[in-house]
């Protein structure tokens, strides 16, 4: 008889099987082509059937998905602000998984809230909190909802219970800041009208004085400013809102100060970044993503709130079935947006375990030196322009005669590289993202090369 245990025994070596056929793939074909999702719906089985299917038709099946599915792990995958495939992050969320653990509660989860609230509290410590409370979330743009929640209930502390009273809420935010901000004001009921876009200067920061002028006219016309978000590393860019100067304005006005540090929060290991983060400790809350930059498996993000009893004030509901222990800190369903949560905290602290604070130092150094190198290629190019100086691990720049999606879609054709196409000051560029800390100089130097193949394949058709 096939026991439950068996089965487990067959699946994890079908795991190992499956994965070292990706790695095989990997090395002889980086990058999978765009396939248009009309193919592929005619070429893999995915109709799910009224039979469960046997272990081999499952294990095929699996394989054709695998196959088709676009790479991040290898070097050449520059797409988005994460990617590589670290094994010891990769074995927390097997385990995670395994042992499935709902994070609402000490008696059903044990260690697991321990190892937690171990990270929240050295994040924090990162970040200049001390006396701080936190939760995980399943991504950046959940963790940055939930701070407008608290912020809001802060702000305005008789609104969860009696609802919108037609106070007129104001959020503040770079042009230059994640679009999670107005869609998260349009949930909220705030509006997205009421986003009010602060102007980035040459180096996509905030431009403090105009927020604070935009502020002190609202007061006047009537307005209550709810928050105000600054960036920590800015989705295309990589650029920093200048923290300090955010934390005068805000606090000489008592408003709530948030940073979207889901990008950039991981630079705080790099000590080149230590004036960058000055003021972090006067923000009243921080979004920080692991899986962008701390090689760990999506998704991990973490919201950290320097006032402690903030989180349980705007989430906390009554659950005796539920929340039975009288400690509220071995509770943290009583300080997060949901009721079931996935444990997306071992597999980071496994990885760090593995890496060590000082690890990920020279992990983040790294990245750092990848993104300076390749800027180097771009001023070496020719036909190349780097379009701004990288502020952190994003670089942008333009090819003469080649549109930057034109040339970012032929790079994937040919199955050589992912990059992306973003806007800088209202102009097309290629955004190449070294956020891989496994990618080597030579693969960076490779990419230039195959860039400049394509351009002049292009130049010639």
């Amino acid at each position: 008889m096939d026991t439950q245990d068996n089965q487990l025994a067959r699946v994890m070596e079908l795991f190992t099987t499956l994965l070292g056929e990706r790695q095989s793939q990997e090395e002889l074909h980086p990058i999978t082509p765009a396939v248009p999702p009309e193919k592929l719906l005619d070429e893999l089985p995915l109709e799910l059937p009224d039979k469960g299917l046997s272990f081999d038709e499952v294990a095929n099946r699996l394989r054709a998905v695998v196959r088709a599915t676009p790479s991040t792990a290898p070097g050449r995958f520059y797409n988005q602000l994460f990617g590589g495939r670290e094994p010891y992050a990769v074995l927390g969320d097997i385990l995670a998984s395994a042992l499935n653990s709902s994070m609402y509660t000490y008696k059903v989860a044990g260690p697991q809230v321990l190892l937690e609230n171990e990270l929240i509290q050295r994040m924090g410590a990162m970040m200049g909190f001390e006396n701080h409370e936190g939760t995980f979330t399943p991504g950046g743009s959940i963790s940055n909802l939930c701070a407008m929640i608290v912020a809001r209930d802060k702000t305005c502390p008789e609104l969860r219970e009696r609802g919108m009273d037609g106070t007129k809420l104001r959020v503040y935010t770079s042009a230059e800041s994640h679009y999670c901000i107005p869609k998260s004001a349009a949930f909220l009921g705030i509006g997205r009208d009421n986003v009010v876009l602060i102007p980035a200067d040459k180096r996509g920061r905030m431009i403090t004085s105009v927020l604070a002028k935009a502020i002190d006219e609202d007061i006047a016309a009537g307005y209550v400013p709810m928050m105000v978000n600054g960036t920590v590393g800015t989705t295309v860019q990589g650029a920093f809102d200048p923290i300090a100067k955010m934390a005068d304005v805000c606090e000489a006005r008592g408003v709530w100060l948030h940073l979207d540090a889901a990008f950039g929060g991981t630079m705080a290991f790099d000590e080149r970044y230590a004036e960058t983060f000055l003021g972090s400790d006067r923000a009243d809350s921080i979004t920080w993503d692991a899986h962008k930059l701390m090689g760990v498996p999506l998704t991990c993000s973490v919201l950290m709130i320097r006032e402690r009893g903030r989180l349980r004030a705007s989430f906390d509901e009554a659950a005796e079935y539920l929340f039975q222990s009288d400690d509220d800190q071995w509770n943290p369903g009583t300080r997060s947006i949901q009721c079931g949560r996935r444990n997306d905290a071992l597999k980071l602290w496994t990885n760090w375990l593995h890496h060590g604070t000082e690890g990920y130092v020279a992990r983040t150094e790294r990245m750092r030196d990848l993104a300076l190198l390749a800027a180097d290629c771009v001023r070496e190019t020719p036909g190349m322009t780097l379009v701004k100086e990288p502020e952190s691990l994003t670089v942008c720049f333009t090819v003469d005669g080649v549109a930057p999606a034109t040339l970012c879609d032929a790079l994937q054709d040919a199955g050589l590289a992912m990059v992306g196409h973003a806007i800088v000051d209202g102009e097309p560029v290629v955004r190449l993202a070294l956020v891989d800390a496994g990618t080597t100089e030579e693969e960076v130097r490779c990419f230039f090369e195959d860039a400049r193949y394509v351009m002049r394949r292009k130049a010639i058709a």
